[in-house]
């Protein structure tokens, strides 16, 4: 309740003192400036645009709150219209984001919930620098339309977002595609984050708040 604001008139001076200090050190640490940025890998290119269509409408969207608890959370995930403030509705677009892995800002990463892998594309470790060090390893990986793939390696990666690091394996797969990774549930999951599809947000609670990151 404290760390909501309230109930805090029933603090002594000393009570109060001892809790602004509590709460100064639970600061988020100072996140480490990228090394470099790696834009969309789409062809070889350095475009940044995301192939998708925008719809617009006269009516206005009903928004509705949702919520999600997991056990061990002081605090409950919200998504409400304060998140829309930037979006068109109806719209038909990924959750594309920006995500620091390793040392580098790695633009145009699918947030996809429904993937039971992270994958990335070997350019991208190429950009790297890290192309000497994959580790050799083939997967089977099954689309919704039961087309295999197979992936050429792995590599596991710190990722960086909101102050928290969790390493995920990446599998490494050559397609054609217009992102620079997808990023499944091995790391969702471990990090508690709720991706949300209609609102193009991702949130996660740190030990320090709760933390967002908005799609591109």
């Amino acid at each position: 309740m404290l760390r909501q604001g309230h109930l805090k008139e029933f603090l002594s001076d000393k009570g109060r003192n001892n809790f602004v200090r509590g709460r100064e050190h639970q600061c988020p640490p100072k996140l480490p400036s990228p090394a470099r940025t790696i834009n969309t890998i789409n062809g070889g290119s350095d475009d940044t645009s995301i192939n998708s269509v925008k719809f617009t409408t006269t009516q206005k969207l009903k928004r509705s709150i949702t919520h999600e608890q997991y056990d061990g959370l002081e605090e409950s995930i919200i998504f409400d219209e304060s998140d829309a403030d930037d979006l068109t509705f109806p719209h038909n677009d990924a959750l594309v984001i920006t995500l620091c892995i390793l040392d580098t800002d790695v633009k145009c990463i699918m947030m996809d919930d429904g993937s039971g892998a992270c994958i990335i594309h070997p350019r991208v470790l190429i950009q790297m620098r890290l192309k000497d060090k994959i580790v050799s390893h083939c997967v089977t990986l099954i689309g919704f339309n039961n087309a295999v793939k197979q992936t050429s390696g792995e590599y596991t990666l710190p990722v960086l977002a909101g102050g928290v690091t969790l390493e995920a394996i990446f599998h490494i797969m050559d397609q054609t595609t217009t992102y620079n990774a997808i990023v499944g549930q091995p790391w969702i999951h471990p990090m508690k984050a709720t991706p949300s599809s209609l609102y193009l947000v991702i949130k996660f609670q740190t030990p320090w708040q709760i933390f967002s990151i908005s799609g591109e």
